[in-house]
């Protein structure tokens, strides 16, 4: 691994001065006035989608001097976004920001963007009551490699002791196919889900109900949920736009805030773009946004919650889920510090 030869603050009072001398943002570079916008991709599909689409059509990003070129890509470019990609700003999460910081990449986090609900789900009718029932059922999956899978291992054995990839038959498949698979055909006795099935299941209590999510236990043992892709920059980026990487995270907090206020007509507007084109979705995800599910306010994007995360970093990494944990000081910023960077 590559560690950083320098910790959180020292790195503040190091990067104070190369920020300094930038008083506007421009995107890849300082000081031209000229620039095609900061390049920015999400997931197909991702439920942060409709906040990056409603904050840009009210200005949020603009009105603070960035102009981000949204993209919505498949999984696997997305993987890639900021290394063979080129992009220097992004979101991240923690199984694939584990794998490049542990190959030498220098990324830093520094905000949330969509907390985790995804979930185990079963029919409604089933006979397994407790996440124990699992072992030896059989359970689908996207992938064991995904993100959500990797964080149901790790909660799971957390929690109850035994590893759900070992402890259970296994079916991997297409999100869509899976719920299929448990419902209609039978084939499966669970399923862990991605967010846009699990919203499904969430909206069709008739057809399955959840078994297992995974924010309540993280939640309840640390007082945070799981974040899903938290915000993350190129560390030499943040030295050189301390203020524009500020500018991309309250300009999030805009769009937040917004989101909260105007949820049905965000939803309404964009929901498609997001996977909810049925109503009931769009029911259950203006529900579960108006409970302060869906984000976290970015000044709670604290010493405490990132603290939180990376103890499931541990817990990961005990696993062997993850190849190792990255240095928490040297590769995540709390929002209190990230002001006083760029404020320097």
């Amino acid at each position: 691994m590559q560690n950083s030869d320098i910790d959180r603050r020292t790195f503040i009072k190091f990067s104070a001065g190369s920020g300094a001398a930038a008083t506007t943002f421009v995107a890849g570079c300082l000081g031209s006035g000229e620039t095609d916008g900061l390049d920015f991709d999400t997931i197909e599909g991702n439920l942060n989608i409709m906040l990056f689409e409603a904050g840009m059509e009210q200005g949020f990003w603009e009105d603070r001097g960035v102009s981000l070129n949204l993209e919505q890509v498949p999984f696997g470019r997305y993987t890639n976004s900021m290394t063979t990609g080129g992009n220097d700003v992004g979101i991240m999460g923690y199984p694939i920001f584990s794998q490049y910081v542990d190959e030498g990449e220098d990324f830093v986090h520094f905000g949330p963007c969509i907390t985790q609900i995804n979930s185990i789900l079963v029919t409604a009718d089933s006979d397994i009551e407790s996440v124990e029932d699992l072992q030896g059922a059989t359970l689908g999956h996207p992938g064991w490699e995904s993100a959500t899978a990797v964080l149901m291992r790790g909660l799971v054995a957390d929690e109850y002791g035994f590893d759900l990839q070992e402890a259970t038959e296994s079916v991997e498949s297409q999100p869509a196919t899976l719920y299929e698979l448990l419902v209609e055909q039978g084939d499966i006795d669970a399923m862990i889900q991605f967010t846009g099935q699990t919203v499904r299941g969430l909206a069709s209590p008739d057809e399955v109900r959840p078994l297992y999510n995974a924010w309540e236990g993280w939640e309840e043992q640390t007082g945070y949920a799981p974040l899903v892709t938290p915000l993350a920059v190129r560390r030499s980026f943040l030295e050189e736009n301390p203020e524009g990487v500020l500018a991309v995270l309250e300009g999030w907090g805009d769009a937040q805030e917004y989101f909260q206020a105007n949820t049905e007509e965000v939803v309404e507007e964009y929901g498609a773009l997001a996977g909810l084109d049925d109503e009931a979705n769009r029911e259950t995800i203006i529900e579960l946004a108006q409970e302060g599910a869906m984000t976290l306010p970015i000044e709670e994007y604290t010493s405490e919650a990132i603290d939180a995360q990376w103890e499931l970093l541990e817990v990961l990494a005990d696993l062997e889920l993850i190849p190792a944990v990255p240095p928490k000081d040297d590769h995540a910023i709390p929002i209190d510090e990230l002001r006083e960077l760029a404020n320097a």
